[in-house]
């Protein structure tokens, strides 16, 4: 760093579990905040370094703008001096609106508005013939190229009043110094009539000029448009012979107007180009580009028969039977092979299968054309007064494409601008690797013709879309709705759009950006965080990925553990010399996973089951007649590049049909399948997301485990409590009578600020301990029921730990409850979290291993069959320590008889899997396939990405890949691979050596029972 640039310093840090810290952190560089999950990093980067720069930015607003802001509590910290305007780009996505789109949050579609009305060329949407306005320099050229020589007459027409009598329309004429006027065919004069009969029509059309067209003239005829386009109010004709020697006009306007069919276009403007505009957004659908309607999608509901064989789900009644017949006459004269299974049909027939026709479907039904299934619908919607029909129509009732625009949200008239054939939403639905490939073209093809706002609209399109392909997000389309981006995606977005706004001398405060990374991508994203860094940026991220740490500039690691036991800095500085760093610093527990002293070891032995679950003929978004097998009993990991498709896989096909098959509802449709086998080998499915557990602070982890009953059972068997017959109900901060009655249990009192944003103060009645002063007279080995909500779960273990020896009594009952419910907190690394901590203030990854803690709680071994567990990238925002522990949880799962299927990209966890499935090979349209199913080792042989990141790792991969005594006995050709002599140091597997050691994989038909 140079001397000149003083350092981001850091004083007396307190803000939750920080120990007093005192840190420089170095501007203009790339720095990185590691430790345990709960260590303290978000309490630094977020709550304390963010907070600060955003609090102080805002307050430079006035009071009247500071109300639209939001506003962050001040840090406890004693000073930060020396801090930049701060940015937060978190893995958070709380966008609910369907008007944002990855268009609309990276800025791309208010360029594409700016080039769109000076690039595209306009098209009659009837005849496809070019519309554009004329000038008289256009007019002139024509004019010439197409009747050189001859004589021709400058017209333009006027209004003319409907009372308004000849003589008066040529006495007028006459003093504006016009002698001819043009009706019908005959020219007339405006000196020689008096005549009083009415003229007859509502306008008139004046010759401007009498001209021969020689090139002496071509002056004279400029000039004569000129006034007629001036007088006309933007038209004029050009009367001429043809070579019958008949006399033509050709007419010509200033407006986007097509002559020939009448058709014209509004002005392209930047506004006709936005669907939030009222000026551009489709008045149907309002923008949206979605209406509630009938699906005909829905009428589709297995793509593999044809349409001889009802493809048409509502043709295949008695109903529809007539329509079915109608359907394969009109398909055959069309050309269309009715015994062609639907999903290998072309777009375009699928599309006049559904739509049909142009024209009224009764008239098309009537002539014997295809009307359409849509058209069918529409005739079944005059029936919908019978209640049997309505039933029938509401089974295809759903969010449908708006049918005035076709779902592109634009009106009509901005779809007949084009660029190089494409209209402003073709744009929206090429994915965007495609589209900046697109861009550059077109950006060689009208180098010479930019102007200066043009040219910058250009520059900042290409630079946008090239970041966004550069951070692994080239399978997205801008018409991607941004609420159905994922936290890692939207946090993407976000940081190309930081990117594309080229701020300097900002701090950006990144919240793991490689959450939903596969290992491929993620060197591409930290060239976007150093090219971040480069413009003069001080770059801070909270990160767990071993990649990212030794690529910063400086590396912060908080701990040694979570909670209390965190908050102090056990590392500070480069990692020049690793190994030297390790041996200086023995309480950082990430520097031996750097160096290599410590590594997450794989499994010994891998389970092998007979017993699967198979899907076949999956249909959804990307994927394609695929087919998927899980085996029962074992730890499957879904992995692939990022947007190949495994999301997708694991919900749609897989959970949702499930739900659909045990009779639960859902709140979508399963992707199509052909046929679910092995659902006897379960007993059901679950889904642990990293939703938020609750919206409400009432609930806490003591009373989401369970825990909280039997201590309030255990405060009820306190002799002051039976002295007072109080039962366990009155120790509840929810609804007991001892909970505070000025806040009723809440702990805090919220404050409503006109011009500020709402304040929450701590209750000065119970000061934040939610209960009145006589509950907290009771005590329990000398704490009340608020000090033992203040209790971590690791102190509350402690506290209820059950002495050896203890009788069996109702006491011992409670405390092992106690002890059942919050051991498995502990065990997923989560023993930090206090006892009475609202959960909605729990992380996205926090609230997942809760959920995990619940059923590990209730689970025992498994006797007949398990459940299908499946979890969504469960590493997120764990560190190595608790990555291991974690894994832990799945064995103890897996071994109870349940079968875990989990979604990620942690090399770590694929390594500790039995069983592996890669969904690829790319991303987007390039993804949807299985392209392997193995074990880990197995993968080895293969040229997948997941097989070069495992290859190119430098984590030792030392596996015996035996099948698991409880589930199977050794194979014959089980896989052997050694444990390293030493772990020192990381090995580097070369491909040469990882072929060697998979050299006879097990086959998987030979697998052996469960």
């Amino acid at each position: 760093m140079p001397e000149n640039i003083p350092a981001i310093q850091i004083r007396g840090a307190r803000q939750h579990n920080l120990k007093n810290l005192d840190l420089d952190i170095p501007k203009n560089q790339f720095t990185v905040i590691t430790g345990p999950s709960g260590s303290g990093k978000s309490s630094l980067a977020f709550h304390t370094l963010y907070a600060e720069g955003q609090r102080r930015y805002v307050e430079t607003f006035s009071p009247y703008v500071r109300q639209f802001l939001d506003r962050m509590d001040k840090p406890a910290v004693d000073r930060i001096d020396n801090i930049p305007p701060a940015i937060a780009i978190e893995q958070k996505n709380s966008i609910r609106s369907t008007r944002s789109t990855v268009g609309t949050l990276t800025e791309l579609n208010d360029y594409l508005k700016v080039i769109y009305p000076k690039l595209a060329r306009a098209f009659d949407p009837n005849t496809g013939e070019e519309i554009k306005p004329d000038s008289p320099s256009s007019i002139v050229d024509w004019t010439y190229s197409q009747h050189a020589g001859k004589n021709i007459l400058v017209l333009f027409p006027i209004t003319i009043s409907e009372n308004a009598t000849t003589a008066e329309v040529f006495n007028f004429l006459n003093q504006q110094g016009y002698l001819r006027v043009l009706k019908g065919e005959e020219i007339l004069r405006t000196d020689d009539t008096d005549d009083s009969n009415p003229w007859g029509e509502a306008s008139a059309v004046i010759i401007q000029d009498r001209i021969k067209l020689t090139k002496a003239n071509k002056t004279r005829l400029h000039e004569a448009l000129e006034a007629a386009l001036n007088f006309g109010k933007g038209h004029c004709s050009i009367q001429f012979q043809n070579s019958n020697k008949e006399s033509q006009i050709r007419g010509f306007s200033t407006e986007w107007h097509n002559p020939n069919t009448g058709f014209t276009l509004r002005p392209p403007t930047a506004s006709l180009f936005s669907f939030n505009s009222p000026l551009g957004a489709c008045p149907e659908c309002r923008g949206f580009g979605r209406i509630i309607g009938i699906d005909l999608q829905k009428s589709v509901q297995d793509p593999t028969l044809t349409i001889k064989e009802g493809v048409i789900k509502p043709f295949q009644g008695e109903r529809g039977a007539e329509c079915k017949d109608d359907l394969i006459r009109c398909a055959r004269v069309q050309g269309i092979d009715t015994n062609t299974p639907w999903h290998l049909l072309p777009k375009k027939d699928q599309e006049w299968v559904l739509k049909g026709e142009k024209g009224n479907a009764d008239k098309l039904w009537k002539a014997g054309k295809w009307y359409g299934v849509r058209g069918f619908f529409d005739w079944m919607e005059t029936k919908a007064y019978k209640m049997h029909v309505r039933v029938f129509l509401s089974r295809y009732r759903a969010y449908t494409e708006c049918p005035a625009c076709n779902a592109t949200r634009l009106k009509p008239e901005a779809l007949c601008f084009k660029i190089e054939g494409k209209s402003l939403p073709d744009l929206w639905h090429i994915p965007l690797t495609d589209l900046n490939d697109w861009f550059h073209n077109l950006k060689s093809e009208i180098k010479n013709q930019e102007s200066s706002s043009l040219k910058h609209a250009m520059s900042e399109i290409q630079a946008r879309l090239s970041y966004l392909n550069e951070v692994g997000l080239g399978y997205l389309t801008l018409d991607r709705p941004a609420r159905n981006l994922s936290g890692g995606e939207i946090e993407r977005v976000n940081l190309t759009t930081c990117l594309g706004a080229a701020l300097t001398n900002t701090l950006f405060v990144l919240d793991e950006p490689t959450v939903g990374l596969h290992a491929r991508d993620v060197n591409r994203l930290i060239s976007i965080m150093h090219n971040l860094r480069d413009k003069g940026n001080t770059v801070v991220v909270v990160e767990h990925e071993e990649a990212v740490m030794r690529q910063a500039d400086n590396l912060i690691d908080i701990g040694p553990a979570a909670g209390e036991h965190g908050g102090n800095i056990t590392f500070h500085g480069p990692l020049h010399d690793i190994q030297q760093s390790a041996i200086n610093n023995p309480q950082s527990i990430t520097l031996p996973y750097l160096t290599g002293e410590k590594s997450i070891k794989p499994p010994a032995k891998r389970r092998k089951s007979r017993k699967k679950l198979s899907f076949t003929g999956a249909y959804k978004h990307n994927i394609d007649n695929q087919n998927i097998a899980l085996p029962i009993g074992t730890f499957i990991c879904l992995t692939g590049v990022s947007g190949s498709g495994k999301s997708t896989m694991a919900n749609d096909v897989i959970h949702r049909n499930l739900q659909k098959a045990f009779l639960h509802t859902t709140d979508e449709d399963p992707a199509f399948i052909k046929s679910i086998k092995g659902i006897d080998h379960i007993s059901g499915v679950e889904r642990v997301d990293q939703s938020a557990l609750t919206k409400t602070p009432r609930s806490t982890p003591a009373v989401y485990a369970g825990a909280f009953d039997a201590i309030r059972e255990l405060f009820a068997l306190t002799d002051e409590a039976d002295a007072q017959n109080l039962k366990a109900g009155y120790f509840s901060f929810n609804s007991g009578a001892g909970r505070c009655e000025r806040c009723w249990g809440n702990g805090f009192e919220k404050v409503e600020m006109q011009f500020l944003s709402d304040l929450y103060i701590t209750c000065p009645e119970c000061e934040g301990t939610r209960y009145n002063s006589a509950a907290l007279e009771i005590k329990l080995r000398g704490k009340s029921v608020a000090d033992v909500l203040a209790l971590t779960i690791t102190e509350a273990l402690e506290f209820f730990k059950i002495p050896e020896g203890e009788k069996k009594s109702k006491t011992l009952t409670l405390k092992s409850k106690i002890h059942r419910t919050l051991k498995p907190l502990l065990d997923v690394g989560l023993g930090y979290l206090r006892l009475g901590q609202p959960l909605n203030t729990l992380s996205g990854g926090e609230s997942q291993r809760i959920k995990l803690c619940q059923l590990l709680s209730k689970t025992k071994k498994v006797t007949e069959n398990g459940q299908l567990l499946i979890l969504d990238e469960p590493t997120t925002g764990l560190h190595f320590i608790d990555i291991e522990k974690l894994l832990k949880v799945f064995q103890s799962l897996v071994n109870a008889g349940h079968t875990l299927l989990v979604i990620e990209h942690n090399l770590d966890v694929i390594r500790s899997a039995d069983h592996l499935i890669e969904i690829g090979p790319g991303a987007g349209t390039a993804g949807g396939q299985v392209v392997f199913h193995g074990s880990p080792e197995e993968i080895l042989t293969t040229d997948t990405e997941t097989a070069k990141a495992l290859i190119n790792d430098q984590s030792p991969f030392a596996i015996d890949s035996t099948s698991h005594s409880s589930l199977s006995t050794p194979h014959s050709n089980s896989i052997q691979i050694s444990e390293p002599a030493s772990t020192t140091s990381k090995t580097s597997i070369s491909p040469s050596r990882a072929m060697n050691s998979s050299s006879s994989p097990a086959s998987q038909d030979q697998e052996n029972p469960r």
